[in-house]
């Protein structure tokens, strides 16, 4: 027989697919060598042979990558193999899980971090941040000490040993150094790369000792608010109306460090914080949509002013020899200024961080008799229990009456007509 030619592979897909049925043609040159079609068309040769009075078959290649020609010299020689009592398709079995097992750390944070990345701007991804951050402590402590071991070789001493070395970075460096090896792995397992997770039994507390708390955040009373908020006119301009839009609204440092302009609508009076850009985003869909009192849209158009047409809210210069901004620096520097109000004016209140704010943002809305459901709206967390799964409202009406009641404290706080002790209260709608 002179074999199955390609014209007739090629009328094979086609009835195969108006017929909406499999098909499958022995060649006839090679015992075995057949092709088989999917009723989408989809073409493969096959070499179909008995092992052990089983019959078994493995795959040589999809058409047309693999011509006729090219599958019958395959064929050929994997035939001969059966014929000398090789299982052909054990043994490519067998080949490709030693491939698999002899895959190194950085392949194997390679394949992680590229599956990562495809994920950043979906719901449960990673966030941007954290994928640089991770990348680059895989990098600094992870590749040094284990990046060129086989994956499945790796012991838990040596994730210890990693996680030592990330002490010398930081307190919370060996934390997200354990973390991002517990997920590594927890990759690798899945892709059957390794039997088991060897950090499974580890704990951080055992390889470094019990760690010191988180720092406790604070919330500035009334005195220190109003001294603070008196002494914000020492720092430029655009940072000044920053802290006060991170005050007033209780975003996250990063929030308001890499806004853009388009996400301000001062003719709406909104900022409408991209989904991707919401650390709340497993239980959200879409923009956060922050609702901005009329004095707050004053602040926006003189901060846009002040931007001169950069795409950035906070402009920032590009990273030396990078070629590149990185909005993220920002948060440093209004760090910096917030703490160098305090050192210039010899201020008397404790130092104050930008989550600070955030935590006093929260506490004032309570003593200002804001509801429960308002408060977790307006700083974009989770309402809990039952109502996280009924509970869809988003509230912006009461959110901004929360924010006039809240900017109208600060105004007098800063003002001297507010104290401490003496608070008129009222319950919002």
């Amino acid at each position: 027989m002179a074999g199955i030619t390609d014209k007739e592979v090629r009328s094979l897909i086609n009835k195969a697919k108006s017929d909406g049925r499999a098909i499958t043609q022995a060649d006839g040159t090679i015992p075995g060598l057949t092709i088989t079609v999917s009723k989408t068309g989809l073409a493969a040769w096959v070499l179909r042979y008995y092992a052990q009075g089983k019959r078994k078959e493995t795959t040589i290649g999809q058409y047309p990558t693999w011509g006729t020609a090219d599958a019958r010299e395959k064929a050929k020689k994997l035939r001969q193999a059966v014929d000398e009592g090789v299982d052909v398709a054990q043994e490519k079995q067998r080949k490709k899980q030693e491939a698999v097992a002899s895959l190194t750390i950085d392949a194997l944070a390679a394949e992680y971090f590229a599956k990562a990345e495809k994920g950043i701007n979906l719901t449960t991804g990673m966030r941007a941040h954290t994928f640089k951050q991770r990348k680059s402590l895989h990098e600094r402590y992870v590749s040094p000490l284990i990046g060129n071991f086989a994956a499945g070789s790796v012991t838990p001493a040596q994730i210890v040993n990693v996680v030592k070395r990330a002490e010398f970075g930081g307190k919370t460096l060996p934390d997200i150094t354990l973390t991002h090896c517990n997920l590594l792995f927890a990759h690798a397992v899945g892709n059957a790369v390794c039997a088991t997770n060897p950090c499974r039994d580890l704990k951080l507390s055992a390889i470094i000792g019990q760690q010191e708390p988180a720092k406790e955040l604070i919330s500035r009373g009334a005195t220190e608010l109003a001294d603070f908020l008196r002494e914000l006119h020492r720092m430029p301009r655009h940072y000044e109306l920053a802290v006060r839009l991170m005050l007033l609204t209780g975003v996250r440092i990063n929030t308001i460090a890499e806004a853009t302009v388009s996400e301000f609508n001062p003719d709406f009076a909104v900022w409408e914080v991209p989904h991707n850009r919401r650390k709340n985003r497993r239980h959200t869909k879409g923009p956060f949509v922050i609702p901005l009192p009329a004095q707050v849209v004053d602040w926006v158009r003189e901060l846009i002013k002040l931007a001169d047409g950069n795409e950035y809210l906070l402009p920032v210069n590009p990273i030396r020899g990078a070629g590149m901004r990185n909005p993220l620096s920002k948060s440093v520097t209004i760090s910096g200024w917030i703490n160098r109000v305090r050192i210039d004016s010899g201020g008397t209140w404790r130092r104050v961080t930008p989550h600070d704010l955030r935590s006093t943002c929260k506490s004032w809305l309570s003593e200002l008799r804001v509801d429960y459901e308002v408060r977790q709206r307006y700083l974009d967390h989770s309402l809990v229990g039952i109502d996280a799964i009924y509970d869809k409202a988003d509230y912006r009406e009461h959110r901004l009456a929360a924010a006039n009641k809240w900017l109208a404290f600060l105004n007098d706080l800063e003002a001297g007509k507010a104290s401490e002790n003496v608070i008129k209260l009222s319950n919002i709608a």
